[in-house]
């Protein structure tokens, strides 16, 4: 069986040689158009992914339509849309708490999923990084494309650029979710993928930056 990744995010095109399922949750029927920021920053996810699982399929659960913003309605209902993958990957933060969300992402959870959230380094919690069993990620300059650093439990850092120009925690998220894709397709379940990615990071311990 195919290793399933569901992003949520922007579309990627129709023609990718790895995209799977195409589900449009916001944003028209055939959206993203090429060069669009959401359709950039979703290839750019995609692509950091198939670096480390170059197996995997994604599926595309479009939240984003021509830009980079979103709803709490559309993204509990990709969540939703996404069960059945392995890896569920969403490359952004809400500033508040949805029920719906919450429990969406409690049932990916329950069914064994790994679900990798971007949780910027400054500021307060951002929704779903902050839910329980969501592995959050956040930018870390000390950490090339093939290497994360685990910074407290449930929290990771990774290399904080992808492609097109992506980055921060939302290239953070798509490394580490590339890396927990890898465990998994060499046939690690969720608990132990996640206990290899502690054992396994480069780094532990926060990044500490002079001022």
């Amino acid at each position: 069986m195919s290793l399933r990744v569901a992003l949520v995010d922007g579309p990627l095109a129709a023609d990718h040689p790895r995209v799977g399922r195409r589900v449009v949750l916001r944003g028209a029927a055939a959206p993203g158009a090429a060069g669009s920021p959401a359709a950039v920053h979703a290839a750019a996810l995609a692509g950091a992914v198939l670096a480390r699982a170059p197996e995997a399929v994604i599926d595309s659960l479009v939240v984003f339509d021509g830009g980079l913003a979103t709803d709490a309605a559309s993204v509990a209902a990709a969540l939703e849309a996404a069960g059945g993958a392995q890896v569920v990957l969403c490359a952004f933060g809400l500033a508040r708490d949805d029920p719906a969300i919450a429990a969406a992402a409690a049932a990916l959870l329950a069914g064994g999923a790994l679900v990798v959230a971007a949780a910027p380094a400054r500021g307060g919690p951002v929704w779903h990084a902050a839910l329980p069993g969501v592995i959050a990620v956040q930018g870390d300059a000390r950490c090339a494309p093939g290497q994360w650093s685990h910074l407290a439990e449930g929290r990771f850092g990774a290399c904080p650029l992808a492609a097109e120009g992506v980055r921060g925690a939302s290239a953070a998220a798509g490394h580490l979710a590339g890396h927990a894709a890898r465990l998994l397709a060499e046939g690690r379940s969720a608990p132990l993928a996640r206990a290899a990615l502690a054992a396994g990071a480069a780094f532990r311990g926060r990044e500490r930056r002079m001022a």
